[in-house]
């Protein structure tokens, strides 16, 4: 009897020792792997993706016109003179082609774009939200590409965001799960690498976080990425929204690879981004009191 409980607690012991050998093993292979994702030299580079994708890549396509948008003032929404404008011609301020893509607006897009015109309250950005897909992949700041054997991995500049584009051939998730930039996969079109995302959540940022052209959660959208030369690749956005688009809609902008190092950190306070648009926004509602919560702190 004394021998069996022996070779019992032996047995359980050992038990203890492989389950947290094999914790550790878990918790340092998680570590360095995330480590990898931010030292693009580390990253092993065994997918079908091309090496000459991998590195640092800036957004060069200019500003675009914000169409019929305004400010909560229903002044036109412009960046101004400090962007490059003159008083004649201020500089253009949206990320996206609002002017063309308004052109594909169905009523129900029309609707919603007239009905919220001015509110930059409805902007979860105020809140420190992370951008939407469609801010992320347009706005002027740098995005890490690298792989692994099982995604082609994207780490934004804005927010210090990371994306997984899933490139080991598993298929969509059932609609009932959604995220905010949604699920995407991608495949090789001979040279071209091509994600499609779906399973969105609604989002009334969802191209450009200064005009508020929503997206829904039955967009789909497919990003083409083609390298014209090694420093040069050209990115093609298809947005199929049937909510709110009559036909998909396509903005094709350029990346430039560059040698500059990302931002470390993406410090937001909701709080003062809240004072912040409070101080400066001309609230239409007479009964939000959201900003006298947060003005009067």
């Amino acid at each position: 009897m004394e021998s069996t409980r022996r070779d019992l607690y032996r047995r359980a012991s050992r038990a203890a020792v492989i389950c947290l050998a094999v914790l550790i093993c878990m918790i340092v292979g998680s570590q360095d792997a995330s480590a990898q994702v931010f030292d693009l030299t580390r990253v092993p580079t065994i997918s079908e993706v091309p090496n000459n994708f991998i590195g640092t890549w800036d957004w060069r396509t200019p500003r675009q016109s914000c169409g019929s948008g305004t400010d909560s003032y229903g002044n036109p929404l412009v960046a101004g003179l400090g962007q490059g404008g003159t008083v004649e011609n201020p500089a253009p301020l949206c990320q996206w082609p609002i002017d063309q893509l308004e052109q594909f607006l169905n009523g129900r897009g029309r609707a919603w774009m007239e009905f919220i015109n001015g509110d930059d309250a409805v902007s979860p950005r105020w809140t420190c939200q992370m951008a939407s897909l469609g801010t992320q992949l347009t706005e002027g700041y740098l995005r890490g590409f690298s792989k692994r054997p099982d995604a082609f991995v994207m780490h934004f500049e804005q927010s210090n965001w990371i994306r997984e584009v899933w490139m080991d051939g598993r298929q969509h998730p059932p609609a009932a799960l959604s995220y905010s930039h949604g699920h995407p996969v991608g495949w090789m079109d001979g040279n071209t690498l091509v994600v499609e995302t779906t399973n969105f959540t609604w989002d009334p940022d969802g191209y450009d976080d200064h005009s508020h052209v929503a997206r829904s959660h039955m967009a789909t959208w497919v990003e083409r990425y083609q390298l014209i030369d090694n420093d040069t690749m050209e990115l093609s956005i298809t947005v199929k929204d049937p909510l709110f688009l009559k036909e998909p809609f396509t903005f094709v902008g350029t990346l430039e690879r560059t040698d500059q190092d990302m931002i470390g950190t993406w410090d937001c306070d909701p709080e003062s981004a809240v004072k912040e648009l409070y101080q400066t926004f001309r609230n239409p509602y007479a009964d939000d009191t959201t900003g006298e919560y947060y003005l009067g702190q």
